[in-house]
């Protein structure tokens, strides 16, 4: 008798107990098996930017207490998800069991590399795989070989980099410093795309990047290239601003794309007959990414440099205004000045004006308006003064000077604001102050407030406090009885006490991974992943080690778990799953934004099903 059988995370455990009933009955079914560990790739070969799987196979157990320990592969690899299967195998009577872990990685750089040992700990025995060999080649990779079908090696081996690739569209490649270059990500595909996440975004490193606003829906359009149609939209869009001279690199952008190819490993020929498309159609992750842009960045002459030259590149003008030109003494007055034009304006610092001994100024307070425009940004960044004079007298403000490069002619320009006049009237006030701390040291604040009363006499009878006293004790006694209750039943009822301690336990761990925010990042997501899943447990009492997510999710669901309380869980569970293979210079969701997104969801799980 041979019966083979390969369980996913949405297995149903009723086929699991069906299987270990057929093994029982074996009479030479063999329970015990040597433990041992394989590592595997999906493909011995990927392109660069493409997808591979790497799995490792533990033999002889079903379940690992840990995950296996992978390997450091930053330099060539960018983890995306990972997964789990298991399997039962009972051949002539003897039976066999294991499970595989199935990391999904994108190849980041060409060349060959070794994939170092993978440790699997089972009890107190630790198991090493072999080492294996990757190849990561602009070439496409090798066919599957005949019967291997679709999806064999490479998981999106059905889709071809003509079909699905993204592009790096930049405005220019030789700019001076700090000049604007506009940069598109474009998502070109002939195949159906259902869905797509960015999962690796470019570092921007020598650059001071703006990102600009793109619509919910990306606005599609057909267009031919190289003689095929293709199906394109603009997925992000970008302004960079280059702060040094120099060759710079834009990193490329990987995308997932889950993409929807025809399933013809099995009634090929019935699908053909009578159509059905839908049902022989499955999903495939794609994993692409655009190539790398080089930048030559000019440095900003010297010769005819002004003196009051800060750096901006692009136009500026300049204006200064007073809300009222005659005021009193110790009266406040605002200056405002407003720098406008081209460019990187969110890096103007606020002009140095040498106002007036008679004036006190505060420190300016910003304000930016800023939007695309010109294949840059343009707006203004204005800053407000409030003066207050001190001394009467026709005093003057003087003007605001600025200087910026414009990189279209290759030289320097000024603007230059009118100065202002304002007339103050009354009397000197004495000496200036020139700080806010003198102000304070003039004021002297007194009490106004109302002074409270109470009775001397009274009776004691008509005093809260007596009859607070006197049921204390009665209070105390009902209260320690009902604690006694509930103790009792925490000992005696499994069910009870897990549900009842399910929050505090969630509460617990997920103040663990606090404590873990600033250290190592994959300790933190998974103790926030386990927080959530003990939870979640707990909740629904079924055992946390065999937490079958699809399962739990009905359960929960029949409890009364919203779709989308559960859906923000599961997301969370997937986000967390990422970021513990994640390479250590990938973009992270900052912590205290993930320990607020757990906690939401601890609440509106914990408040569901109590309900």
């Amino acid at each position: 008798m041979t019966v083979v059988s390969r369980l996913g995370r949405g297995t149903h455990w009723s086929s699991l107990f069906t299987l270990w009933i057929i093994a029982l009955g074996s009479p030479g079914a063999v329970l015990a098996q040597e433990v041992g560990a394989r590592a595997f790739l999906s493909a011995s070969q990927v392109g660069v930017g493409r997808q591979f799987v790497l799995n490792v196979e533990v033999s002889g157990t079903q379940q690992l207490e840990t995950d296996p320990v992978l390997p450091d592969m930053e330099e060539f690899a960018g983890f995306l998800s990972a997964g789990t299967s298991t399997s039962i195998q009972i051949v002539n009577g003897r039976t066999s069991m294991a499970i595989t872990y199935q990391y999904r990685f994108q190849a980041l750089q060409e060349g060959t590399f070794e994939i170092g040992p993978v440790s699997v700990t089972v009890g107190d025995r630790t198991a090493r795989t072999e080492p294996v060999t990757l190849v990561v080649s602009d070439a496409p990779p090798p066919s599957p070989g005949p019967g291997a079908g679709a999806g064999a090696g490479d998981p999106a081996v059905a889709v071809s980099p003509e079909d699905l690739f993204v592009e790096t569209n930049v405005s220019t490649t030789r700019v001076f410093e700090n000049e604007p270059i506009t940069v598109e990500y474009r998502i070109f595909t002939r195949v159906p795309v259902q869905t797509y996440t960015i999962t690796t975004l470019p570092q921007a490193t020598g650059f001071w990047s703006e990102e600009l606003e793109q619509p919910t829906s990306p606005q599609t359009q057909q267009v031919i290239r190289d003689g095929s149609e293709y199906l394109t939209a603009t997925i992000r869009r970008m302004v960079l601003f280059p702060t040094g001279p120099g060759t710079r690199t834009l990193d490329p952008m990987s995308v997932e794309a889950q993409v929807r190819v025809r399933d013809r490993r099995a009634f090929d020929a019935f699908a053909d007959i009578f159509d059905f498309s839908s049902l022989m159609d499955r999903r495939l992750p794609v994993v692409v990414a655009s190539q790398p842009v080089t930048v030559e960045v000019l440095p900003l002459p010297v010769e005819g440099r002004p003196a009051s030259f800060a750096g901006h590149v692009g136009s500026l003008d300049v204006s200064t205004s007073l809300d009222s030109d005659a005021v009193e003494t110790n009266e406040a007055v605002t200056l405002t000045v407003e720098y406008s034009g081209t460019g990187n304006l969110r890096t103007l610092v606020p002009p140095e004006i040498e106002f007036p001994v008679e004036f006190e100024a505060f420190p300016p307070e910003a304000n930016d308006r800023i939007s695309e425009g010109g294949g840059s940004l343009q707006g203004s960044r204005t800053w407000e003064y409030v003066l207050i004079p001190r001394a009467p007298g026709e005093l003057r403000i003087p003007p605001v000077e600025a200087s910026y490069f414009d990189p279209a002619s290759g030289r320097y320009g000024s603007a230059r604001s009118q100065p202002l006049e304002i007339t103050v009237t009354g009397e000197g006030a004495g000496a200036v102050p020139t700080a806010v701390e003198t102000l304070r040291e003039e004021i002297r604040f007194i009490r106004i407030g109302t002074p409270r009363f109470r009775r001397t006499d009274g009776s004691l009878f008509s005093m809260g406090a007596f009859w607070v006293v006197l049921l204390l004790p009665l209070v105390a006694a009902g209260g320690a009885l009902v604690l006694r209750r509930h103790r009792d039943r925490l000992e005696g009822d499994v069910a009870y006490a897990r549900v009842r301690r399910a929050r505090r336990m969630a509460k617990k761990r997920l103040a663990r991974a606090r404590g873990l925010a600033s250290g190592d990042p994959r300790e933190f997501h998974a103790e926030v992943a386990g927080a959530l899943q003990g939870l979640l447990a707990d909740k629904l009492n079924i055992a946390e080690a065999g937490l079958v997510r699809e399962e739990a999710g009905r359960i929960a669901a029949r409890r009364g778990v919203s779709a989308e309380t559960l859906a923000r869980l599961f997301a969370c569970l997937d986000d967390c799953d990422r970021q513990r293979f994640a390479p250590a210079g990938a973009d992270r969701e900052p912590a205290d934004k993930v320990l607020e997104r757990a906690a939401a969801i601890m609440g509106d799980l914990a408040r569901e099903l109590s309900a």
